[in-house]
């Protein structure tokens, strides 16, 4: 993560609203307030990390250049969602998120994490291939706006990839 300014944390009620906008940002078919706020509000199954510039939470955007939303359940880890502003992208906060997101979900005794990742999302791609993820199937038509399939990708939690554990 880049610079002292910025700082990792739990996402609030309150931060819903700026989730939902910056979700807008990065993402063709974004989830809304509804569904952020019921992973918000939920923390016994999994946790909405931000990453924030605390100089700047009483902007409307609550400072929130990042977030992760990940979901543990049965020992299973699944990464639902990973953002970056766009011009906040190439200064390493997706890596550390999932860096993080890796480690609390070991620490919730997940041993497996998955995640789906748009087909054409070479960047998204290359990120999770650092991270030691391979590929296990594909999911045909899965997202829309526009349609396309998705690639299931799976790790153990702990170990793999030269970025596993930063």
């Amino acid at each position: 993560m880049t610079g002292p300014s910025l700082v990792l944390e739990a996402a609030e009620e309150e931060d819903v609203p700026a989730l939902v906008d910056l979700e807008a940002r990065c993402h063709t078919h974004p989830w809304n307030a509804r569904s952020f706020r019921e992973e918000v509000e939920d923390l016994s199954r999994g946790q909405v990390l931000v990453v924030r510039s605390p100089a700047r939470r009483a902007e409307p955007a609550r400072g929130i250049v990042a977030y992760c939303v990940y979901r543990v359940v049965a020992g299973e880890m699944h990464l639902v969602n990973l953002a970056v502003a766009p011009e906040e992208r190439r200064q390493g906060l997706a890596s550390f998120l999932l860096a993080r997101a890796l480690r609390q979900g070991r620490r919730r005794g997940a041993e497996r994490v998955f995640l789906e990742v748009r087909r054409g999302n070479r960047a998204a791609q290359a990120l999770y291939e650092r991270f030691g993820f391979r590929s296990v199937s594909v999911r045909r038509d899965y997202y829309s706006d526009p349609r396309e399939d998705a690639l299931v990708l799976t790790r153990p939690v702990a170990g793999e990839g030269r970025e596993a554990t930063p």
